[in-house]
């Protein structure tokens, strides 16, 4: 697992444990979620940086080349998914369901709960 599987990954362990609970393998999925934001950030990072300057030291070009990869670390995980904040989207259910609307009142105790502790 890579440097952003492992951000990705303690980011929804804490700030969604709900969603987290529901991922089958998280390992998996967010060895993937890891390697993508990976793909994204050296896209960023390559685009911001260019190619080496006239008369641009080597030391000066590798100086600038980790400015450019901190701003597209934080371009790229500010914009991901698993980073937005949660939103309180309300979830229509069938109210010819029990077992469904009980449910939802648990989901809804739970995080209620997990937020005042």
């Amino acid at each position: 697992m890579n440097r952003y599987a492992q951000i990705a990954l303690e980011h929804h362990r804490r700030h969604r444990p709900l969603e987290h609970s529901l991922i089958d393998d998280p390992t998996r999925f967010f060895d993937q979620i890891g390697e993508d934001i990976q793909v994204a950030v050296t896209s960023h990072r390559d685009e911001i940086l260019g190619s080496q300057r006239l008369a641009e030291t080597a030391e000066a070009y590798r100086l600038r080349s980790y400015q450019a990869l901190t701003t597209a670390e934080e371009l790229v995980l500010a914009d991901h998914h698993l980073f937005q904040p949660e939103t309180d989207e309300t979830i229509e259910t069938d109210e010819s369901d029990p077992v469904m609307e009980n449910y939802l009142r648990d989901l809804v105790l739970i995080n209620a709960t997990i937020h005042t502790s």
